[in-house]
């Protein structure tokens, strides 16, 4: 009867272990004993795995889930999470790219209307002294005829300073209408336009890439996102530019019939002479300006609000961000 209640007790045991019943398992002190190092063993592991998880960030403490946004939020990422991006150094080309492009434009584009802005000044300096002395001459050659008599002036003497000045007057114009001087100089002044117009496209432009180039606002944002949002701009910027080149294609060969190449190394001199008198005089102002402003501070002087911008006042711009 022993031998039969042994195995029926090895039978019911082999049972329950398939059936996973612990509980309903008759065991002895010895397994006990065994089952019960075998669970500290295990938990002893899994409380390993769950400090080194800790200590490397994986997983967080369980008094902490409760402040998970908290620390989120206050967490000092490194600068390269951020800005090592597949996405922020795609967008980080393109806008290098776009940058670089407008400003070669509009650096050329200035350049060229500095030029005819000299040439402009001269032709009309050269309009007005002509004209002007048409009206000037006109004006005495009617004077000395109306008051020839008044002043006991020879006839003879009045109709050799009438037939002077008419020819003196048919000369300067027959001159100007050869040169086409008037003509020339509407050409120039509606190039300037047209370069004025290109410059205001180029500025918006500028002003528009101006907040991008602003890293923070890639900081705690989604990269994907924020890359969408560049790609929606920069299909209107791509569109526009085209636009630009082919607007500024036209330009380039007016001013090129306009200007030769004798006329551009000629103003050329001319505006590095220009610059030079400019940069002295603004450096002769500049030192007054660090005088007056050493004797306020010395003086401890209060300001008077001024409606006319200075230099040193603050102002709005993407230099000051």
């Amino acid at each position: 009867m022993s031998e039969k209640s042994e195995l029926n007790n090895s039978e019911n045991i082999s049972i329950s272990v398939t059936n996973n019943d612990v509980d309903t398992i008759p065991v002895s002190e010895e397994n006990g004993s065994t089952q019960n190092s075998i669970k500290t063993t295990q938990n002893d592991s899994l409380e390993t795995d769950t400090s080194m998880n800790v200590e490397a960030g994986t997983l967080k403490p369980n008094n902490e889930d409760d402040e998970d946004e908290d620390v989120t939020s206050s967490l000092n990422y490194d600068e390269i999470e951020w800005f090592q991006q597949t996405e922020y150094i795609i967008f980080s080309n393109e806008l290098k790219s776009l940058s670089n492009n407008t400003v070669v434009v509009l650096k050329e584009c200035k350049d060229n209307k500095r030029l005819l802005d000299l040439k402009y000044n001269d032709l009309n300096n050269l309009v007005n002294n002509i004209q002007t002395s048409v009206i000037f001459f006109s004006t005495v050659s009617g004077f000395i005829q109306a008051t020839r008599i008044q002043f006991g002036i020879n006839d003879m003497i009045v109709s050799i300073v009438s037939i002077s000045v008419a020819t003196y007057i048919t000369l300067l114009l027959s001159i100007s209408k050869y040169y086409k001087l008037d003509e020339m100089k509407e050409q120039i002044q509606l190039l300037r336009e047209k370069y004025s117009l290109l410059h205001n496209k180029l500025d918006h432009r500028l002003d528009i890439l101006g907040p991008w180039k602003s890293k923070d606002l890639w900081i705690h944002q989604n990269c994907k996102k924020k890359l969408t949002e560049w790609r929606d701009l920069t299909k209107t910027l791509k569109e526009d530019y085209d636009d630009i080149i082919a607007n500024k294609q036209e330009l380039v060969t007016e001013f090129e019939i306009i200007m030769d190449t004798k006329s551009r190394n000629q103003y050329y001199i001319i505006n590095k002479q220009l610059n030079y008198n400019n940069r002295l005089l603004i450096w002769q102002w500049e030192e007054k300006e660090s005088y007056l402003e050493e004797m306020i501070q010395k003086k401890k002087l209060k300001r008077i609000p001024s409606s006319i911008v200075l230099q040193h006042e603050e102002l709005d711009n993407w230099d000051a961000v």
